[in-house]
Formats: structure tokens, sequence, C-alpha cells
């Protein structure tokens, strides 16, 4: 049999690199992988280390070692327990290793434990390899349910003294576990006076994060504190809990019994966990930044710039990236949902995560109405939606799409409202203006066998709808299509190609053919050609017209010399420029 490999596993290390904490990774020596599996829900792998133990990784993420685990497990199951007066039926959401479970039995009070992870891998594969975290999981105590969370918070409220959330962090399938449907229905599964613990992320690298989800607990509970453990595995060797209580009059940072044995956890841990560093305590209590700013400071005769990113699609950050580095810039990015806010605005300066659903016009256009530019990076659909918003409010678009007709509509308001609305900008693909007709029965199978291969036109698979629209599913079947393997990278070639003829003195006509071409290669693992090749020349078209430089009021397109000169120019300090060669 073959030794097992993992693509994470290079040269005998482990390395967790995730775009949840951009420039900083974690390695753990390897000496052998002992599991790797592809579970209905994620990606698991468990390896021996060379200093930690056997280690648990979901997703390319460390979950538990053998070595640290204890600080995070006894953190989050006791500041909530100890600090309850009476404890007897416990839930806790995820912590498949049940290491959490092992905790929650420490409480002499406690009758029963609930534990429901969606993920039967994770369950089995720990009591295989990690069997001093899940070896109480088969107590008379404990009751394991293997299913959605959701659901079963659902179906059992006002039930549980406290229910842990021992979740991953907010992307994927863990996203909605940071949202405010999930923390009302843990709030309705809660008995009276009930209190709830949930993994908080990290303050050195999610802080916007945290300080968002505890706002928005806030509004459902009305005792709502954040503590912190150290462990060092977890990104930035610290991660955090969000502690909340139905009870308005608890003391949740003081606890009411001793709790023995423990490693990490003891009643002055306790107390202390709920003191905040200076830069912590600040964000939470006033929303005030006293972090280092990074990538420079704007000086101080230079007009500070406001601006709104709506989408969170792979062209988002390059983008992103590009406006967040002149420091007089201020970025909001707005997506559906928070976490996929925060996710996309993680290690850059000056922005500000937030949720916004464009279909709320109220919403679109209070928060376009803020800012000095909206950079529209979600569907063509909405494009006219935003540019009413903008005038309305007075602020500059741009847009990396087409003009349509219903766009086309708005030059004249665009105008009157003094606002410049920039489109096109890194559009390298040409729109379909008529129904196809085929050159040949060739060329019409190869067309055709594309669409089926995408999902069209199939009559034997049928395609898991996204998001209630046709743009959503169509997007959600390319990701799964055309996902990189490791190591694979994309390639974008854009070339022109002019012929001039012209007549020589004799009479006789002579040609030269000139072409122009750029071409570029994405980033194994990090970002694609496509992506660069969008974003970025959408973030120049941004700054362009935040200096001025772009002012031109309407509808725009870059078609001009007047237009395209300044773009160009800025495109080849980013090495996006053509090459041109005579043939």
């Amino acid at each position: 049999m073959a030794p097992l490999t993992h693509p994470s596993i290079k040269d005998g290390w482990f390395r967790e690199i995730s775009p949840q904490w951009p420039g900083q990774a974690m390695t753990l020596k390897v000496k052998r992988i002992l599991h790797v599996e592809k579970s209905l829900y994620q990606d698991v792998l468990v390896f021996e280390s060379e200093t930690y133990g056997n280690v648990l990784i979901l997703d390319g993420v460390i979950q538990c070692t053998e070595r640290d685990e204890f600080s995070y497990q006894e953190m989050i199951a006791h500041l909530p327990l100890a600090s309850h007066p009476n404890p007897k039926k416990v839930l806790v959401i995820g912590g498949g290793d049940g290491g959490v479970v092992r905790e929650v039995l420490r409480h002499e009070s406690v009758e029963e434990v609930v534990l429901c992870d969606i993920d039967e891998a994770v369950i089995r594969v720990s009591k295989q390899y990690l069997p001093h975290m899940s070896e109480l999981l088969d107590s008379s105590r404990v009751r394991v349910f293997v299913g959605d969370g959701f659901k079963f918070l659902a179906e059992n409220t006002s039930t549980y003294d406290v229910i842990i959330t021992d979740s991953s962090d907010p992307v994927g399938p863990a996203e909605s576990l940071f949202q405010k449907p999930y923390f009302q229905l843990l709030h309705d599964a809660l008995a009276p006076g009930g209190t709830i613990s949930t993994q908080g992320e990290c303050l050195w690298i999610h802080l916007p994060l945290i300080k968002n989800t505890n706002t928005m607990v806030k509004e459902i509970f009305p005792n709502v504190e954040y503590a912190f453990t150290t462990i060092p595995t977890y990104p930035s060797g610290q991660i955090g809990f969000c502690i909340a209580s139905k009870d308005a009059e608890r003391d949740l940072r003081t606890p009411l019994r001793k709790v023995s044995p423990t490693r990490y956890y003891n009643e002055n841990v306790h107390r202390a966990a709920f003191v905040l560093p200076e830069f912590g305590k600040r964000a939470l209590e006033t929303g005030e930044t006293i972090l280092p700013v990074l990538g420079g400071v704007a000086p101080s005769d230079v007009q500070a710039k406001k601006i709104l990113l709506l989408g969170s699609g792979f062209v988002a950050r390059p983008c992103a990236e590009y406006v967040a580095r002149n420091p007089a810039n201020s970025l909001t990015i707005a997506c559906r949902t928070l976490a996929s806010s925060v996710k996309l605005g993680e290690g850059l300066s000056r922005t500000t995560a937030i949720s916004l659903d464009v279909s709320n016009s109220a919403a679109l256009e209070e928060a376009i109405a803020a800012h000095d530019v909206v950079i529209s990076l979600i569907p063509y659909t909405y494009h006219a939606q935003v540019i009413k918003a903008a005038i309305k409010g007075k602020t500059h678009v741009v847009t990396t799409s087409y003009v349509s007709p219903a766009m086309r509509e708005l030059d004249a308001a665009a105008k009157e409202a003094g606002i410049v609305v920039m489109n096109e900008i890194g559009a390298l693909i040409e729109r379909i203006t008529a129904l196809a007709e085929f050159p040949s029965a060739s060329e019409k199978a190869r067309i055709v066998s594309g669409l089926r291969w995408i999902g069209l036109l199939s009559s034997t698979e049928k395609v898991t709808v996204r998001g209630s629209n046709l743009l959503d599913t169509l997007c959600a079947r390319l990701e799964t299509l055309m996902a990189y393997e490791e190591g694979e990278r994309d390639l974008v070639m854009l070339q022109h190609k002019f012929t001039v003829e012209w007549t020589k003195e004799d009479g006789s006509v002579d040609e030269e053919v000139i072409t122009s071409t750029l071409e570029m290669y994405g980033t194994p693992g990090g970002h694609s050609a496509m992506a660069v090749t969008v974003g970025v020349p959408c973030g120049i078209a941004t700054q362009l017209v935040l200096d001025g430089v772009i002012n031109q009021t309407g509808v725009l397109a870059p078609y001009s010399k007047e237009l395209c000169d300044p773009l160009i120019e800025l495109l080849e300090k980013e090495g996006l420029g053509m090459v041109e060669a005579r043939i």
C-alpha cells in the first residue's frame, strides 16, 4: 500500500495557509500521515507531528493537537458552565472531536450532554486517533446526534441551560454560525437564564468580525461578554469566545464553583480571560481602532476618500488591495453576509466590513450616499439599481461590466447629478449580442458540448440551484468544474492585431501586421490571472475617479484617448501592459 499524501504537506511539513489570515502561516513538522478523507462536508486529515502529537485538520485548518487542545476545550466549556448556578442540560454544536464534551462532564450538576455535529467523519476519526478527547462520547450522560445544528435548535426550544458552539472559522458551512439567525436560534433553545459560549475568532486578525458579532449578539441577548485564551497552534496563538446569557444580572466573569481536574483553567484564569488588551477593549467598547496603521499615513493636506465595494467574487480582492494601498482611502466592503465581507477585507488597512442586501433599496441608497465612489462587482442585473442610488446620493460609480441599455438610459440623470459612471474596466470577454449562427457542424458540436459541460442542455445531470437564480447557479457550477488542482494556474492571453496597408511610390501596395499582446499567468494558491486583469484595472479606474483625473460625467466606457491614456499608464506600472511586435 502506497504511503498517504496530502497537498498541504510538502517536504515533511504541514502548512496552514489561508486567506483568513493573509501574510502569515503555521507550520508543523510531520512524522507520518495517519488518515486522509473527503467527507460529505470537508477535507479531513490526521497526522502525527514531531512535537504536538496527533493533529486533526479540517479543510486545511488546524482544529486540535494533542499537545495544546486543552486550553481551548477547557475555556470554551468552563467559562459558561462555571458561571451558571446550576447547569443540568448542555448542548454542544460542532465539537465532534469530543474535547468540549469531556470538559462539560467535569461539572457534577450536568445530567445530560447532547453533541450535535453535521459530519460523522469527524466523530469517527477522532475516536480512532484522538481517544483522549473522544472517549467520553460513550458516557451514559452523552447523546450524540449527527445532523444539522440549525434544525436541531429549531426543534428544541427553551431546553438547554448552556449551549456551546465549537465551530470552525466563518467560511463554507460554518459561515452561517456567525450570523444573526443562528444566534436567535441559540437564544430560543435556551432555558430561562441560559448561557451560550461560541468560538469568537482572534483579536489580532479578526477584530472587525469580533466587533460586529458582539454588536449583533447584543441585539438578542441582554448580557454579552468577550473572553479569550492562548493556544500555540491557532492563528496568532490566541482565540476568543463570545459568552452571552438570557439573565441580564448574571456575572459571567466570576466562577461560582471550582472545576477539576484541569490543565489550563482555574478561577483566576476565568476572571482574567475577560480582561482584554487595550486595543481589543477599545474596539469592542467604543469602536475605536488604535492598532498601528500599515501602508503609510495620508498627508494632512490630502482629503480622505471613502469607497464602497459591493461584491465578493474573485475579482474583488485584487481590486480591494489596489484601493487600500492609498493611505487617503477608507474602504467599506459590503456583501450579503458579514462573514464574506470580513474574509474579503482581512489584512487590508483602513477597511470596514458590513452586511448589505442590495435588493433593499433604502439600505443600498443609505450606504452609497455615505461614500465618494461605489465599486459595483455584483451581478450586472443590479448595476442600474446601483447607479440610480448613486445618482440620488451624488456618488461616483465604477463597474467592470458592459453598458446595458438600462444603464445607458441613466446617462442624462448621471450628468445632471454631476457623477462619473465608469464601466467596462478590465472586461476581456466580448459580449454576445445576438443568437449564434454556427459556421459548421463541427463548430456546433464543440460549442454545444461545452455548454453541456457547464451543466446546460444536459438530460442526465441535475444542477444544484444556488441563490434561487440562474447566475448564482452557473457560478456555483463553474466553481466546482474549474477549481484548481494543486499547482495549477490560469492563463490570460489578449491580442490585438492590426493590418496596415499603404501605397508605395511605384503604385504597389504593401502591408505590415502589428500585434499588441498581453500574456499573464495566475499564481498557484493566489490570485488568478483573470482576477488580476479585471480587479486591478477596476481599482486603478476607481483611484483615477477619486483623484479627479477621470472627471467626465455621465455613463462612460474607455473608448476615447482621454479616458484610456491614464488607465494604460498605471496598468503598465502594474505589469499589465501590452507588448507590441511587427510581423
